[in-house]
């Protein structure tokens, strides 16, 4: 039986990839087979960015690669334009506007370790530590 399905942000894809606090959490809802896993497109720009700093250029085209493997979401100009009204309605940068907008369309659950995700409907917020 099939679970609603989730959107795992940038911080959660890379706390995933650097083994962090709540990396375990992530790998479960990852590797379930009844989850399905929607991946906005600008979550690849975010991750690869943030693991080649960290870590280097193979390491994070080979992660955002293994990202693929999940149902990509490219950025319409629809999903463009309901990003900016939430944007503005919630005080969100572009790139979490387009994450939230994302889970919204789908009916997904949003795993985040962001905080201005927080008080927002359908989303679980782990509390970022190191």
């Amino acid at each position: 039986m099939k679970t609603d399905p989730i959107v795992l942000d940038s911080s959660a894809w890379i706390e995933y990839v650097l083994n962090g606090p709540h990396a375990e959490e992530y790998a479960r809802v990852l590797k379930s087979k009844t989850t399905e896993v929607i991946v906005p497109s600008v979550c690849i720009f975010e991750v690869y960015r943030s693991i080649e700093r960290i870590v280097g250029m193979r390491e994070a085209l080979a992660v955002t690669m293994s990202m693929q493997a999940f149902m990509i979401d490219e950025l319409s100009s629809d999903r463009a334009r309901q990003a900016a009204a939430i944007s503005r309605a919630h005080v969100l940068s572009t790139a979490d506007a387009i994450i939230y907008a994302t889970a919204q369309a789908y009916g997904a659950t949003l795993y985040t370790q962001d905080p201005d995700f927080m008080k927002l409907d359908g989303v679980k917020y782990f509390k970022h530590r190191r």
